[in-house]
């Protein structure tokens, strides 16, 4: 398998690391500014809920997949949302068992509202980091990736 370019990178902040506190810092910004506008706040599990109901993703059990979670925690997070009124849930055409997760007629300004905070954030960081940055970053991350190696091996002949 081929090296990882080696970059000044202190311990601990790889690519993982690094992709994670890019969420977060999306999603504080998020939370933040659905605050500060009086609307609802929400979770970390229910933003990430939203966004994937926002891109399309309807059914909890794909949420579920989607999300690495377990449907409980989904079903959870989506009673929440309910509560909340800013999703409902309705029947599903193509399986009358399950139900699907769409935006409530309460919901859909906050949902509007979130579209336009992440067009902001994203607008800032661009501002910050620059055009080429970002669109480097966007095109590798939408990139497909292919299954993930079995690097195991490596792993057993770095421990001996």
């Amino acid at each position: 398998m081929t090296q990882r370019p080696k970059k000044n990178i202190p311990v601990g902040r790889g690519l993982m690391t690094s992709l994670l506190e890019g969420f977060m810092w999306l999603d504080r910004g998020l939370q933040q500014n659905l605050q500060a506008h009086g609307l609802p706040s929400v979770r970390r599990l229910e933003s990430m809920v939203l966004v994937y109901v926002a891109s399309g993703i309807q059914r909890p059990s794909d949420l579920a997949r989607t999300l690495g979670v377990t449907r409980q925690s989904i079903n959870s997070a989506v009673r929440e949302l309910e509560e909340k009124g800013l999703i409902e849930l309705t029947p599903d055409p193509a399986d009358k068992r399950c139900k699907l997760i769409r935006f409530s007629r309460e919901g859909r300004p906050v949902h509007i509202a979130a579209a336009n905070i992440m067009s902001n954030l994203e607008a800032a960081l661009v501002d910050r980091l620059g055009d080429q940055t970002i669109n480097a970053l966007l095109e590798g991350l939408t990139k497909e990736w292919g299954d993930v190696p079995n690097v195991a091996t490596e792993i057993e002949d770095a421990a001996s």
